[in-house]
């Protein structure tokens, strides 16, 4: 079974190899350093399940992205990270079963956890 694909979005290029690193025994990984390449990856990768990522980046905020990849590809579902606790606008933006939210700094083992919940296929009763 293929492992699931996901984009890696952070204009922080050393968050982006960490998460990565931590990521890749699970997740096929796609870099993007801003927003513009982030939109551009998440809009043309095919069997894209999910975006992890930053909120502000150069190009297009993470935010922005979200909503138009959200409209083009209601399957795709993302984690947006933000060193400023903007949940509530996230929460109001987008429905929860497609957007998920952690505050930075946060523990690599929440991100792994949260991932692997949010970007794993549903297991089939």
């Amino acid at each position: 079974m293929p492992k699931p694909l996901i984009l890696i979005a952070d204009d922080e290029e050393l968050l982006c190899e960490l998460y990565a690193e931590l990521l890749q025994p699970h997740y096929e990984i796609v870099l993007a350093h801003n927003g513009t390449k982030a939109r551009e990856k998440a809009l043309s990768l095919p069997g894209l399940r999910g975006i992890l990522m930053d909120v502000q980046m150069p190009g297009m905020n993470g935010l922005q992205v979200a909503r138009e990849v959200l409209v083009k590809r209601p399957e795709v579902r993302i984690i947006i990270m933000s060193g400023t606790d903007v949940t509530y606008r996230v929460r109001q933006m987008f429905a929860s079963e497609q957007v998920a939210f952690l505050v930075k700094p946060f523990e690599l083992e929440a991100l792994l956890s949260l991932v692997k919940q949010h970007f794993n296929p549903p297991v089939p009763e």
